[in-house]
This record gives C-alpha cells, sequence and structure tokens, in this order.
C-alpha cells in the first residue's frame, strides 16, 4: 500500500506539473520536438495528455489505467530521448545528464507499470 501511495504522487506530480509547463510554456519544449512534427500541437496534446494522466491517478478506480497510459507515454517518448545522443545540436547537456535523463524515464516506465499491475492483486477469479 505504501509503495501505491508513492507511485501515484509520484505520477502525478511529475504529470500534472509536465503538462501545466507544457500548456503554460510550450515554446520551451519546441525544439525536442522533430522537425517532422508541428511543434505546438505536439506539445500542446501531450500536455492534455499529461494532465489527464495525472488527474486519472489520483482516483482509484483509474489509477491502474492511469500508470498504464503514464508507462505508455514515458515510452512513447523514449525515442526523444535516445536521439538526443545522435542530433546535431543535443537538448540535454552535457553527455552524463542525457544519460540520467534516459535512466529516469526508465525508471518512471518501470513505476507506471508497477501501479498497473497493482490491479492483478484486487481482482477476483471465480
Amino acid at each position: 500500500m505504501k509503495v501505491t501511495r508513492l507511485l501515484t504522487a509520484l505520477i502525478a506530480v511529475v504529470m500534472l506539473a509536465g503538462g501545466i509547463t507544457h500548456l503554460a510554456a510550450p515554446e520551451f519544449f519546441f525544439p525536442i520536438v522533430p522537425s517532422i512534427f508541428p511543434a505546438r500541437l505536439a506539445v500542446l496534446g501531450s500536455g492534455i495528455v499529461e494532465l489527464a494522466i495525472g488527474l486519472a491517478v489520483l482516483v482509484p478506480r483509474l489509477r491502474p489505467h492511469a500508470g498504464l497510459a503514464f508507462a505508455m507515454l514515458c515510452v512513447a517518448y523514449l525515442p526523444l530521448h535516445l536521439w538526443d545522443f545522435v542530433r546535431p545540436d543535443p537538448i540535454f547537456r552535457p553527455w552524463p545528464l542525457a544519460v540520467l535523463r534516459l535512466g529516469l524515464q526508465l525508471g518512471f516506465i518501470a513505476a507506471g507499470l508497477r501501479l498497473w499491475r497493482g490491479r492483478i492483486g484486487s481482482v477476483t477469479h471465480s
């Protein structure tokens, strides 16, 4: 139960803060968006998704689904983090900071999956 509370708080804070920041200062995130995507739409859209996940994780009935959505969103962001290692103008410098960011992303994926898998123990089989 303690782990669930910790993961819930972590995901809520990360997603709500991220969503608010994406909507309040979208220009900050434009350099991260690959040029094949419309930057404003991608940033604002991801901000809305982040807010939805951040709110959903606070609702016990929706929490497992929010955990899975969080993990899936982090997986979707993973190529951007990997791209930063090879792009000519990396966003995260120095290189160890990019490694730390990648490790944090993998930890976020694990946290979301852990929260999602927590639903299995509450299901009864007949």
